[in-house]
Order: structure tokens, then sequence, then C-alpha cells
């Protein structure tokens, strides 16, 4: 039995974290937090293994204490010794409750501390059949603790008595894989024991044995953190009952903390609103969860009328109770909700909901809390400054030459523009003295024709004064563009005239420009359109997003533009590609493939050195990072990241190191722009265009606070003319794109071996070929075969070949290609087929997607009877949760009608094209009304790569079937074989 949990994000967890507590400016919290978290990640794994006697035949009840009674006594004082502990326990006689009978036992009454450091030592959960019910549940429940613990699911809270606070932690419960977890050891408690659950049951053991292992790993690192002046607030003593003294002091740090979690749990309240009359409100709470879309009403949660899957309601109470009660620090009306009759509903009046949509709306968008309103008022009008701008006839030729040159500097608009300026509600324009004559002793939400139009006095008289006496500040070419495509300038609606339009027209119309001539290879329509548009941009001097749906060929678009760079001769300084290190070897081949004329250099590996005479260095978001002072001297004529998500964190250092380089030109390549926030577009933006989208907090001022929070389509529409010339987003189920693909799109995706793999490799290969090399006849043929065998095994993953080991992605460059592919196919919501030969690698393959993805794969194999194969199928193309299917090749290649895929993978090929398009023709086939994606993964640098090329380049190849392909190998010379099977570059 395993325990799947994914690693938490330590990045994501401290996204929204302020550096300290308000009041405790001088001292590093949030540094120290992060650095006991990095060494959780770096240094917990079997912390606490070590060689114990398994205690088969003793039971362990839980007292109303907290303490265990051990009996019989006879293998624990055995264990005792074994520890070298002289001291006699004591036996007591105890009434306990076995099979429903009290029975009088002998044993020991031994401090939970002993107990936990015993259950603490076993890495994996043994499951003895002749060991005791107990034992075998307190063996399980420590391993999943200990999981827990080992992938980040934990965060400090305060716990406060009267003056008196301490830090504990608790479980983060904001995945499915922890609350599945926890519910199973909670499900699977023998019935006898816990001998008194109202004093000390499941939740104070497992609050107890995490803090235990938690505090005792810190103090066993306590050196560490010697110097470090906050950290002594979460590392206790070894007793574990340090406390801290000030309730101020507890109020900050406990909301300081509450930045950790608040916002990020699955299971969210929900302010909705109703409409009595035109006078009287009501508020209402709903309970939703983000994952399934299930909601209901708190007062149902309360009176456990209904129930969320894999949440007790006792648990949505808890989560509830924890983000209302820091809603209600800013909004005190909401303690109601929380009164012993628990009042579900608070009635209020027009100025109290506009209290709720303005004066605590950043508190509510912090808790990611949605608020749903009345039909009438979801459409709230605030008041706006606009200007509008008329160009000066004398300044044409000035401006258009300021918005087409390649320079930064700010120009005074006032020279360039005659400006007249308005307040705006809704369409209507007022002058400043209309506006004033309605907005007199206003205050909170007003009727104004069909509209609610929301008055602030304070802000009011703000908007008055900028009308008024407008200030105006000098802008650069990016602002001036992003005002006028946007139409919004300074917290002004920026209306121009038809000269200033025409201007803008000219600057996004797109040149005609010929591919480059030594491309390898013909642009499909739309990928040539998609060459032009970088080609017109880049040459304006704009960076560029390009956001094709992943198979749409991104990759070749901007190798055409680089190679069209190199023949005319623009490409004066060397290019940087960043990428994931999966990426590597695609870039490589697909340079090699499509423009063999660029030269290029990868700059990885131990040995890595800058070749700064390539016209192309392709290097790793890792490597960056690492090297960012050597990179960032070099001077680039362009730089270009791949899977540009790897930099949607303004705050990493990742993101950070990719920003600090200086590029003529920056190109981002994504599939998914946007994947959780709005601030992840604004950090591609800040890379391509820095500035464009001003800095993080006017973005979240002026788009991502009114479209995430509170669904303004205007301000959405805003954003989207703001970046639509500079970003470059087609799908595959677009009409021009369809009408240009071919049916089947085949993409070869080349993995790296890990370390870990090319040492292996390279061991089974030399011992192999020792054996071959004395051998001849039928035994070397034998030998060929295994040696074939082994390798295949190793280039899928190391685990397949040694039956033991780390099963995770990260020591299989394929299993983390797959990770990223499957990613990318789920975030599209398509689904896919994986073929492997083996059925041994399918059941890796589950696991891995499970611990990564969180999903669960259909598994199709040749073990499976009738009935059980068509219950399968059907699933997969009727339920639309069913997104992957692995099969084994032999089992699921022929036969099969699984056109609900529009993604085929396979992972290992059989070296023959025949049997793989008979595999893929399981998707692609009668009844298929979508282009179907082929992903072929090929090992770079081994004999997948070679064995690949000779059937490409040999056409009497084609159609030998795979057992006369293998033959064929086992015929050549020793010598022949090695050199097909050694690894290369």
């Amino acid at each position: 039995m395993s325990v799947n949990i994914k690693k938490n994000n330590i990045d994501e967890l401290f996204l929204n974290l302020t550096e300290n507590p308000v009041g405790m400016e001088n001292k590093d919290f949030r540094l120290q937090l992060s650095t006991i978290y990095q060494l959780f990640e770096d240094e917990f794994e079997d912390a606490f293994v070590g060689k114990n006697t398994p205690l088969r035949n003793t039971n362990m009840y839980l007292l109303e204490n907290g303490d265990f009674f051990v009996t019989p006594t006879n293998n624990f004082d055995f264990y005792a010794k074994s520890k070298g502990s002289l001291f006699r326990f004591r036996s007591e006689i105890k009434e306990i409750d076995v099979d429903g009978n009290k029975q009088d036992l002998i044993g020991y009454v031994i401090k939970q501390d002993i107990i936990f450091d015993y259950f603490a030592s076993f890495n994996e959960i043994l499951n003895f059949e002749d060991g005791t019910p107990t034992f075998n549940y307190l063996n399980r429940f420590a391993y999943t603790v200990i999981k827990i613990v080992e992938k980040l699911h934990f965060i400090p809270v305060v716990k406060q008595t009267e003056n008196l606070f301490q830090i504990k932690y608790e479980i983060y419960k904001n995945s499915k894989d922890v609350t599945n977890a926890i519910n199973s050891i909670k499900s699977a408690i023998p019935a006898d024991f816990i001998t008194n659950e109202d004093k000390y049951g499941f939740n104070k053991l497992l609050a107890s044995f995490l803090n235990y292992i938690i505090f005792k790993f810190l103090h066993i690192k306590a050196t560490k953190f010697k110097d470090a002046k906050a950290a002594v607030y979460f590392i206790k003593d070894a007793s574990n009952k340090r406390f801290f003294r000030g309730n101020d002091l507890a109020l900050a740090i406990s909301e300081w903390l509450d930045e950790i979690y608040i916002g990020k749990y699955n299971i969210l309240p929900e302010f909705e609103i109703l409409k009595l009359t035109d006078d009287e409100y009501q508020l209402k709470i709903n309970v939703k969860n983000t994952h399934t879309g299930e909601k209901h009403r708190i007062e149902d949660i309360y009176a456990e009328t209904v129930h969320f899957e894999n949440y007790t309601n006792q648990e949505i109470v808890d989560l509830i109770e924890k983000q209302l009660t820091y809603v209600a620090r800013y909004y005190p009306e909401l303690e109601e909700f929380f009164d012993e009759d628990h009042q579900f509903e608070l009635n209020m009046n027009l100025n109290e909901v506009y209290k709720i949509i303005a004066q605590i709306s950043y508190y509510l968008q912090k808790a990611s809390i949605d608020v749903i309103l009345p039909e009438g008022i979801d459409n709230i009008i605030t008041p706006r400054a606009s200007i509008n701008a008329r160009v000066k006839a004398s300044r044409m030729s000035e401006l258009r030459d300021i918005i087409t040159s390649n320079g930064a500097s700010a120009t005074a608009l006032n020279d360039l523009f005659d400006f007249s300026y308005t307040i705006a509600i809704g369409d209507d324009k007022l002058s400043v003295e209309e506006y004033e004559a309605l907005t007199k002793n206003a205050q909170g939400l007003i009727k104004y024709k069909d509209h609610y139009v929301l008055i602030d006095k304070e802000e009011n008289a703000k908007l008055i004064e900028k009308v008024k006496n407008p200030k105006i500040t000098d802008k650069n070419k990016m602002e001036i563009l992003h005002a006028a495509l946007s139409s919004q300038m300074d917290d002004y609606d920026f209306d121009y005239d038809e000269a200033f339009a025409n201007i803008l027209k000219d600057l996004t119309k797109t040149e005609d420009v010929p591919p480059p001539e030594s491309l390898k290879g013909v642009l499909r329509p739309y990928q040539e359109r998609g060459f032009k548009w970088l080609h017109t941009n880049i040459k304006k001097g704009f960076g560029c997003c390009m956001a094709d749906d992943m198979g749409l060929g991104k990759t070749i678009q901007v190798i055409s533009f680089i190679l069209k760079q190199k023949e005319t001769g623009a490409l004066k300084q060397p290019a940087l590609v960043v990428c994931p290190t999966t990426l590597l070897g695609n870039w490589v081949k697909e340079i090699k493939h499509f423009a063999p004329a660029i030269k290029t250099s990868v700059y990885h590996g131990i040995e890595r050195q800058l070749d700064t005479k390539a016209d192309v260095i392709i290097t790793t978001y890792a490597i960056l990072r690492i090297d960012i002072e050597q990179i960032k001297k070099q001077k680039w004529s362009m730089m270009i990241i791949d899977e540009a998500q790897n930099i949607k964190n303004p705050d990493t250092s990742q993101t950070q190191a990719v920003k600090q380089i200086k590029a003529d030109t920056k190109i981002a390549m994504t599939g998914t722009p946007v994947e959780n926030k709005l601030t992840e577009l604004w950090s591609i933006f800040d890379f391509i265009n820095r500035g464009y989208l001003g800095s993080i907090r006017d973005f979240q001022k002026s788009y991502a606070i009114p479209i995430e929070k509170f669904k303004q389509s205007n301000r959405a529409e805003k954003l989207r003319l703001a970046i639509s010339p500079f970003i470059l987003r087609r799908l595959k189920t677009d009409k021009s794109i369809i009408t240009d693909l071919p049916d089947k799109v085949v993409l070869n995706e080349y993995c790296y071996l890990t370390k870990t793999q090319a040492a292996l490799y390279q061991s089974v290969l030399d011992n192999l070929m020792s054996d071959i090399s004395k051998l001849n006849g039928i035994n070397r043929r034998g030998m060929i075969f295994k040696l074939i065998t082994a390798l295949k095994q190793i280039c899928n993953h190391p685990y397949q070949y040694l039956k033991s080991g780390d099963i995770s992605k990260d020591v299989s460059g394929k299993a983390e290609q797959l990770v990223s592919i499957t990613k990318q196919i789920l975030e599209n919501d398509e689904k896919t087929l994986i073929f492997t030969q083996y059925k041994e690698m399918g059941n890796i393959l589950s696991t891995i997607l499970n611990d990564e993805l969180g999903v669960n794969p259909l598994f199709f194999h040749g073990s499976l009877n009738r009935t059980q194969r068509e219950d399968l199928i059907k699933d997969f193309q009727e339920n639309k949760d069913s997104n992957v299917m692995i099969l084994s090749l032999k089992a699921g290649g022929t036969g099969l009608n699984l056109t609900a895929a529009t993604n085929v993978i396979h992972y290992d090929l059989w070296w023959n094209p025949a049997v793989e398009d008979q595999a893929t023709d399981r998707t692609y086939r009668i009844g298929q009304d979508k282009n179907v994606m082929v992903h072929r993964f090929i090992t770079l640098g081994t004999f997948e790569e070679k064995i690949d090329e000779m059937i490409n380049n040999k056409k009497d190849l084609a159609n030998v079937a795979v057992f006369e392909g293998e033959k064929i190998i086992t015929e050549l010379s020793d010598e022949e074989i090695y050199k097909i099977f050694s690894l290369g570059v």
C-alpha cells in the first residue's frame, strides 16, 4: 500500500505572504519560514528511519490523556533493551473494551513520544499478517502523516490561551490527495483502539503526531537557525512547551500567517446578496467546492442535510469558519453568523451592500470569496474621469515617429494632443458642473437612469479634482500604445480622434515578408501568418508572446524567424533559448531538421561552455538561474523562453533571473499564458514588453481584481484589446486552423536520459557487450535480445529495469516529458491514449501521473477479461472525467475504437511503422471529427534515436516486422552493435 500525495509548491504557498507581520518589520519572518520549508523539502525524507523490531503481537490502546497502554509487555521489554534503555516500566491493570467486552489487561502506560518515535522509524507500511490491528494501524497512521509532512502539506497557526500563545502546525487540507489520505486512516481505526473519543480521539492524535514529528525534525536542525531573529517563533524546544506572551503580538503573527492559506482552499464560502425591496437586502452564505462545482447553503451544512464528497460536515464547518473569521476582522457584522443560534442570514440596506462591494472587496478578493449580486446591482457603475485627445496637426508626423521607433524615452503629451475632460457615467459624458449637481450630498449607491452608481465621498472629491486640475504624466511609446489600445490612461478613460486611430492601424498591420529561403520545409498557411506577425512586431520594436495551442508548431514559427534574421544579417549577436530540460532535445532536433544553416550550441551539463560564436545557444531555466551572472554579461540579439508559464510567478528567483537578461528582442512561447491568475499574464508581458501593463499593483487594480473578483466584462475587453497586438493565440478548433492542418499531426518528442539513466545505461551496455563478445550462435542472439530489452526499459524508467528504487518522474527523461505533455492536454480539456509495450511500464506511468497530476488513468492490458475491456472503452468514450487511458501495445494495438481521444502518445516505440500506425488508428479512424496529435517519445543519444533514423532513412525497413528488425540487429558484428547502442552526445 502506498500514499500518493503530490508535493506542495513552496513558491505558491508563500506567494501572498508579506515579509513580516505588522509591527515586526525588522525581523525576517518570511525568509525564516520559507527556509524551514526548504529544509523539509531537502532533508526530511527518511530523517527518522531506523531498524526496530516489529511489536507484532502487541496491542496499543490510546488513553484519554494521549498516552498509550501497551499489552502484553514481553516484546516491548525486548524493544526497550535493544535501544539501551535501563528503565524498568511498571505494570498496571487497565479495564479495556475488547470486542465489546470490558477486560482487565496487564500492560505498560507508555508516553506518546516513545510510541511516536517507534512508529516514525518505519519508512513503509508493513501490514504484517500476524500483526495486531493496533500495530498495523499505527504503522499506517504514522507513515501517512510523515508522507504528508514530506510533501509539505502543513501550515503554522497561532494557538492562544489568554495572554500566552504558541505556534503549532496543522495539516493543510487543500489537496484531494491529502483529504483522501486523512479520511483513509480515519476510517481504518480499529474498533477498540481509542478508549475515550471525547477526551482524546483521532483529531488530537493526528495533531499531536504531526507536531511531534515537525518539531523533532526542527530540533535536530536547530543549529541552522542559530542567528535567525524570527525562527524562534517556529522552532520549539525539545519538550514542545515554549510559549510567547502578548495579545497584540499573537494577533499580528496570526493575521500574517493567514496570508499563507487564505484564498487557497478548495472549499470556499460565497457571499450571495438577495434583493427583498429597493432598500432591503439580505446576505446569505453558500459553500462551494471549486474542484467539483458542488454548492450548498451554509445552514444545510450545519444541519447535515447535505454532504460534500470526500469531506465530513465537520471538516467543511472548520474550513469555512476559519475563512469567515478572517473576513470578520474587517467586516465585524459577520460575527452574527458565529452566534450560538447560528443566524444564517444578515439583513442590510443599500449602503451596507455598498460596504461589501467597496470597503472590504480587497479582503474578499484575497480570500477568493466571490460575491453574487442581485439583478440591477450586479453591474454597478462607478463614475470615471474621461479624456478626449485630438492630435495637433503640426505634430502628426512626430507622433508617428514616436510610435514606430525603438526608443524608450518619455514624451510630453500636451505637446502632441489637445485634451478635453469630462466625467463618464456609463456611456454618458457629464461636465464637472453637471456631475457636481448630481452627486451633491450623495454617499453609497445611488440610482442614475437605469443604473446603480457607486459614490464614495472621499473618492468623489478626488475624481472632481482630477478633472478640474488634470495631471497627465509624460509617456513613452509603450505607455502611449497601452493607453490607446486599452482606452485607459492615468486612471482616465481615453478616447482619441481618427488621425491617431489611423496611426495605430498602420502600426498593427502585418507586413508581407517571405519565409527564409534556406528553410527546409514548408510552413502551413497559419504558420506563415505567425511568422509574418513575429517579423512585423519585432521589426517595430515589440516583444511577442506566441501562444498557439499545443501541436500547432510554435517552435518552427520561431525558428523561421531566427533563420530570417540570420539571412538578412540582423542576427548580430547569438539568440538565447531558455526551455525546460525536457525540451532541450526538441529544440536541437527541430533546428537541425528545419534550419541546418543555424549554428546551435547547448549550454548544459557539468562541463558546459558558452559558445558565443553560435547563432543560437539553448539552455534551461535551472542553468540560467545558476549561471545568471555569466549569462547576463553576454550581449544577446534575442531571448526566447519556451513554456513561458515557468515565469508566471514574478517573485521566484527563476523569474527574476530570466528578467535580468538584456536582449534586443524578447519572445515568450506558451500554450497556457494564463493557468490560474491574470498576474501570470502580467509576468509574461513584463518580460516581453516591460512596463506595457504597468506595475503589478497597477495591473491588479486595473484588471486582475475587477475581472477575477467582480467579473467586469468591460475590463476584460479592455485587457483583450490592450494585449491583442502582442499575443498570438490560435486553437486547433479554430475554423481557420482546421482547414490548414492535416488530419493527423505526428510530433517527435525528444528526451534526454537523466544522470541516473545514463549511468545505468552505460553500465548495462558494458556488462552485456562483454558477455556478447564471448558467445556465438543462438546464445549470442539471445544475449543481444536481452540487451535490447534492458536498454529499452532503462530509457523508459530505471524502476522498470531495476524493479526497485525511485518511481518518480525525476529519474526518467521520458516520464518528465510525459507529465509535461499530459498536463497540457488536460488543461486543454482533451483526452489522450498512452501506448507502451510493457504492462509493468503501464503500472509505473499510472503511479507517476497520479502522483504528479492527480489523475487515475484507465489501464487497458492483456490481463483484463472481455467485460472489463468493454467497460473501460465505454468509460473512456463517454465519461468526460476519464481523460487518460494507458494501453499495452499488444492488448490495445488493434480492434478498438477510441475516437474520444485527440492525442496519442507512444511512450516506447515498436520500431515498426505499421504497428505504430495500427495503435494510432485506435483514435484516428472513421468517426473522428477532430485533428489527432501523435507524440512519439525518442531518447536522444541512445539506440532509440539511431534506430528511428535508420527506419526513416531506409524505406526498405519501413515494413519490416519488429521481430525481423531485431533479428537484423542480431546479425551485426560486435563493433556495429556497440556503435548503435553506445551513448552519443
